[in-house]
């Protein structure tokens, strides 16, 4: 007994977030983000300058300062040479950043004496990360998936934030059907989009691809149905489990389709098709019918079911 396999093929449109770019912001050492008196503020100084790999100054560069244990910290900005200072802060640990319109951030540590503090030096890499989208994405469109990946791959370094480049990650591995990773990746990129259908789809298909199929269901599971607009969304996912020799898993699933989609005709044939499959057969003899009911008569698989409908016994 056999079912008309249908392609799980999902329209995949890479939506990549813009990189960001720094804003710089003037703020005296004494400008608290949250009181007026503030807990950071001691007797320390530090100084420093920003510089790019050439080692030039950067101007109007933004070093936020956050005094771990208060949580709460200020701004300073560098002059037209990079250079910067803060005074009247406490000494302690000390978490830095520094933006620049056209550089990667850098974030570190910093341990600040009460005591004379050697100058810090920060160098910034220049931010070239809209031209290596832009030609990742052309290298993707060309088929040229490992080429793109590393592309990708090198925005993605600069910009950890930037969680919409797993997907596009993903998208190539998936292309070259290294499920694996690219379940990897799908997963980095739900971790902040977990409600996206589409990444849930693909991560479904994939878990099906290395016969991890409770975890293919668990993706299925968080698809959202009543905010779907059309079965064959999950309907297809099922068809696959169908084939892939799990039918209890692809009736679970259809029931959810049926719920949403009582007037569709062929998750009515596929559920019944897999309750043949587990001898449930008064159950498939229903959905049969009804999809005989709901179907159009030149419908390809309508002569199947009749089929079917005539070896229940």
């Amino acid at each position: 007994m056999r079912i008309l396999a249908r392609s799980f093929v999902v329209a995949a449109t890479l939506l990549i977030a813009a990189v960001p770019s720094a804003l710089a912001q003037r703020m005296r050492a004494g400008d608290s983000f949250k009181d007026k008196v503030a807990a950071w503020r001691g007797d320390a100084v530090i100084s420093g300058k920003i510089t790019d790999d050439a080692g030039k100054g950067i101007p109007d560069a933004k070093v936020t300062f956050i005094f771990t244990k208060s949580n709460d910290g200020f701004f300073a900005t560098t002059k037209k040479n990079g250079e910067f200072s803060a005074k009247d802060i406490k000494a302690g640990e000390w978490r830095i950043q520094v933006d620049a319109p056209n550089f990667i951030t850098v974030r570190q540590n910093l341990t600040i004496s009460d005591s004379k503090n050697p100058p810090l030096a920060v160098a910034l890499k220049r931010d070239n990360s809209p031209e290596l989208l832009t030609k990742a994405e052309a290298l993707f469109k060309a088929g040229q998936n490992a080429e793109a990946r590393a592309e990708y791959t090198k925005v993605l370094e600069a910009h950890p934030d930037l969680t919409g480049i797993n997907r596009a990650i993903a998208f190539t591995y998936g292309r070259e059907g290294h499920h694996p990773e690219a379940l990897k990746y799908l997963d980095l990129a739900l971790a902040s989009n977990p409600d996206d259908r589409m990444l849930l789809q693909l991560a479904a298909a994939s878990a099906m691809q290395v016969s991890d199929y409770p975890r293919a269901v668990r993706y299925l599971a968080k698809i959202d149905e009543a905010a779907l607009d059309d079965p064959a969304v999950l309907a297809d996912a099922a068809v696959n489990l169908i084939n892939k020799g799990r039918p209890a898993d692809a009736i679970t699933v259809l029931d959810r389709v049926i719920a949403r989609f009582p007037a569709a005709a062929d998750p009515f044939y596929y559920r019944g098709f897999a309750r043949l499959k587990l001898d449930k057969t008064v159950e498939a003899k229903a959905d049969l019918e009804q999809y005989i009911a709901l179907a159009p008569a030149s419908a390809p698989q309508v002569a199947q079911a009749k089929d079917l409908l005539a070896k229940i016994k």
